[in-house]
């Protein structure tokens, strides 16, 4: 009877040593698999941007989610541009929690122009500023915005101003205030020197 226990503690003590030593190695094949996923959904989010997928940094930053914190860096780069537009507009807007400002970072991150400039995103909100100012139906859909974005912050109706009439006394933000804001944030960017183009057309 010895013997036989003897025999079924030794059965028992193989099994435990076997399943101990295949664990690394699941564990080596798991850790190969997962940067190859990391590697497949982010050549598939370039391979969509360069065919003109329009999708913006919010839903770039969700896309590729968990998988940005397991490479090299801790931050991804859609979430970098992201907080870089950001700052810089929280930095030069004189009221950085105002309806203009959160309406326009909204307006700017929604912009398949900014998931296109990843490495550059003030470029990108230069390209977004200038063609807001320069398209009288992209100017007035923002300036629309804004109004409604005010309108939830002061409980008050929103007062929409026509292109080309003369604001509401009670507006807030009129064409004129919004225009003056966009036009700094350029003069911003400008003096930074951030766009190539512009030092040549300058030079």
């Amino acid at each position: 009877m010895l013997i036989f226990w003897q025999k079924i503690v030794a059965y028992f003590r193989v099994e435990s040593l076997s399943k101990t030593e295949q664990t690394p190695k699941s564990n080596k094949i798991a850790d190969k698999v997962k940067p190859a996923v990391k590697n497949q959904d982010t050549c598939e989010i370039q391979r969509e941007i360069r065919a003109g997928r329009k999708f913006s940094l919010s839903e770039a930053i969700g896309r590729e989610g968990g998988s940005f914190m397991k490479g090299e860096s801790a931050i991804p780069r859609p979430l970098k541009a992201k907080n870089e537009i950001q700052q810089f507009l929280t930095f030069h807007l004189s009221q950085p929690t105002s309806a203009l400002a959160t309406t326009l970072f909204a307006w700017v991150t929604n912009d398949i122009r900014a998931s296109r400039q990843l490495d550059m995103p003030l470029i990108a909100l230069t390209q977004i500023l200038e063609s807001t100012l320069a398209e009288p139906t992209s100017f007035c859909e923002f300036a629309r915005q804004v109004a409604i974005a005010q309108s939830k912050l002061t409980g008050d109706r929103p007062y929409f101003q026509q292109l080309g009439q003369p604001p509401n006394p009670e507006a807030d933000y009129t064409h004129t205030i919004i225009k003056a804001a966009l036009s700094n944030l350029l003069n911003k960017l400008e003096q930074q020197q951030l766009t190539p183009e512009r030092k040549s057309k300058k030079s």
